[in-house]
């Protein structure tokens, strides 16, 4: 099974983010926009995993978990990777609380390392991917759309638990089924 950890957003949250979506909807290239139902925070993408090794994954989530308290993000600034000159994803960031999920997403790289699951070559930044670029037939277009909303706010939200979610593909898109839910519980920010 496909199997990655994230943070969930609330409701209220993801409508926002619908919001800010439809006002970049409209340039003439195609993007795979991402249903806001299904927006969250990875902090690990494991990959192709075996149901045996959930266990392991499950109890390296909940260590972690309990290191930390709840704490807010404020969803700001809207941007592309790798750049706007040459937009693949669509993204929107985290300003305040990003620390604290770096923290998170550390902690969890160092522990699933423990279990067995490589380390990240990237550096992990805290994001929100909002649309794929599949074709880009007008760059300026879709440049001026992101600049337009670039230090647009997504509202805040509070991050209360850790979520090791399911990941099936279909041609009608991902879905997403939690496996399990792990609450903060730390007496502080970690």
């Amino acid at each position: 099974m496909r199997v990655f950890v994230a943070i969930d957003l609330p409701e209220k949250t993801k409508k926002k983010i619908a919001n800010l979506q439809e006002k970049i909807k409209h340039t003439p290239n195609k993007i795979k926009w991402v249903d806001p139902s299904l927006i969250h925070i990875t902090l690990k993408f494991l990959g192709e995993t075996d149901e045996k090794k959930l266990d392991g994954i499950f109890e390296a989530t909940c260590e972690v978990a309990e290191k930390f308290c709840p704490f807010f993000i404020k969803i700001y600034k809207m941007g592309a990777f790798p750049n706007l000159e040459c937009p693949r994803v669509i993204w929107l960031g985290i300003k305040e609380g990003s620390s604290q999920l770096a923290q998170i997403a550390k902690e969890l790289e160092k522990k699933l390392f423990k279990q067995g699951f490589p380390r990240e070559k990237r550096e992990w930044v805290p994001h929100l991917t909002i649309g794929r670029v599949k074709q880009l037939q007008d760059r300026e277009s879709i440049k001026r759309a992101i600049m337009r909303e670039k230090q647009t706010s997504g509202g805040e939200a509070k991050i209360e638990a850790i979520t090791v979610m399911q990941s099936r593909l279909t041609p009608q898109g991902p879905i997403y089924t939690p496996l399990q839910k792990f609450p903060l519980q730390g007496k502080r920010g970690g």
